[in-house]
Parts: C-alpha cells; sequence; structure tokens
C-alpha cells in the first residue's frame, strides 16, 4: 500500500467532477485524508462518500473559488475535520468546453471577466486562506493546474490560454514568496485528457487526433496525471518548487 502521503491532508478544488475526482481519489490512495471541494457539492461529497467506503477519511465541500468568503469557509471546514492543511491542489478551473470558440475580437468582456475570476483569482484566493495552515505544516505544497495550450498556443480561445499562462507565472512568483515557509509551489499542466466530462463534449476523433500527433501514441488519460500529482505533494518532491511539469505524452517539448 502507498503510504508517502500517510498523515498529511489535502484538499482539491474542482475536485467533484472530471480529473479532480481523480486527484482526490490518487491522494488518498497514497494515505492522506482528503476534501474533495466543488461548486457542486453534491457531486463532491459523493466523490468522497466512495471513497469512506473504501477506508478513507474523506469531506465533500461546496466551494465557489471565485468568492472569497467561500474559500475561507471551505479552508476552514477542512482545518475543523482534519486539524491540519498539507496540501493545496488548485484544479477548480473553467476548460474550454465551457467557452465559446471565437476569435478574440468577438469575446465577450463579461466571459473573459469570468475566466480570470475562476482561474486566475480563484488560485490566489485559495493560496491566501491555505496558507497559514501550510505554513505551520511544514511541508506545505501547493500544486496549480495549468494546461499545455500554453506552450502550443490554441486559437480562438484566447481568454482560457491567456488564464493558463497566468498559473505559471502565479506558480513562480508565489514559489519565490513562500519558499522560506517551507512550502513548495509547482504546476502541472496536462494535455487534451479524456475525462468524463471532456469526453462528453468533445468527439471521439479530436482525442484519436491529438494522439497520433504525441511521441507516445495513444489519448491520454486522467490516471497518466495522478502520478505527477502524488509525487508533487509528497516529500520526494521536497526539492522541487517553482516549475512546470507538462504531461501530455510528447504533444509539446520543453
Amino acid at each position: 500500500m502507498d503510504e508517502r502521503l500517510a498523515g498529511r491532508v489535502a484538499v482539491v478544488t474542482g475536485g467533484g467532477k472530471g480529473i479532480g475526482v481523480h486527484y482526490v481519489q490518487g491522494l488518498a490512495r497514497a494515505g492522506a485524508r482528503v476534501a474533495a471541494a466543488d461548486i457542486d457539492g453534491a457531486a463532491a461529497e459523493g466523490v468522497a462518500a466512495r471513497l469512506r467506503a473504501e477506508g478513507a477519511d474523506a469531506l465533500g465541500l461546496t466551494v465557489d473559488v471565485s468568492d472569497a468568503q467561500s474559500v475561507d469557509r471551505m479552508v476552514r471546514q477542512v482545518v475543523e475535520r482534519f486539524g491540519r492543511l498539507d496540501v493545496l491542489v488548485n484544479n477548480a478551473a473553467l476548460f474550454t468546453a465551457l467557452f465559446p470558440q471565437r476569435p478574440f475580437y468577438e469575446l465577450d468582456p463579461a466571459a473573459w471577466d469570468r475566466a480570470l475570476a475562476v482561474n486566475v483569482k480563484g488560485l490566489f484566493l485559495c493560496a491566501r486562506a491555505a496558507y497559514p495552515h501550510l505554513r505551520a505544516s511544514g511541508h506545505g505544497r501547493i500544486i496549480n493546474i495549468t494546461s499545455d495550450t500554453v506552450f502550443s498556443g490554441m486559437p480562438n480561445f484566447l481568454h482560457y490560454v491567456t488564464t493558463k499562462g497566468a498559473v505559471i507565472a502565479f506558480t513562480r512568483a508565489l514559489a519565490r514568496e513562500v519558499g522560506q515557509d517551507g512550502i513548495t509551489v509547482n504546476a502541472l499542466a496536462p494535455g487534451l485528457t479524456a475525462s468524463d466530462s471532456a469526453a462528453s463534449v468533445y468527439p471521439a476523433e479530436l482525442f484519436e487526433t491529438r494522439a497520433q500527433n504525441r511521441a507516445i501514441k495513444r489519448v491520454e488519460v486522467p490516471e497518466d496525471l495522478v502520478g505527477t500529482i502524488v509525487f508533487l505533494a509528497s516529500d520526494e518532491a521536497a526539492f522541487i518548487t517553482g516549475q512546470t511539469l507538462v504531461v501530455n505524452g510528447g504533444y509539446t517539448m520543453h
């Protein structure tokens, strides 16, 4: 049994659906006590209930990461339940399927503002609320989810790609600020991944086309990302900070 995260407490935003579910499961199966937090609280509690049935100590929470009071409440609930917080996975985001595909000059400014509020401001609010507890843990970890679209440049999704580029800048700057507290801050950049959420909106042909343009010619699945999340959360990555790990089978290389 994997005990790399035994005794640790992790919260995953956006942990009720899509790839976030797999992050929560992977952290729990590595020994962590986990909180799945999602704007869909029922979905988050469903994930937690399934993990409890497997013997894990898990909590499901409702959170809107763009709202400071909601984020503060999430962190407070985690600490009240588990007594500490060691790992923050900033996964909650509006992803490409939720945006209209159109040239930048046709973008609705309200959609631009909403993308920034969730995908960038949300990271700031979560990191700010979690910081005192991550510092107290002695081995705090912040893992931010970005996207490989930052490196390839995806047309007609300027607001989405811009926010994901901001995640990388946020990761590097925050790593400088909190390194003295023993907190690491890193980013994970997945490629197009066949999660349940993505598979429900994208045609199968898109996944296959992407696969053929990778060095490893197969469809990316959520399980391909879990090992990186657990690694970055563990003591094995204690001297890695400010980095972006691209996990996309060699679709882009850096």
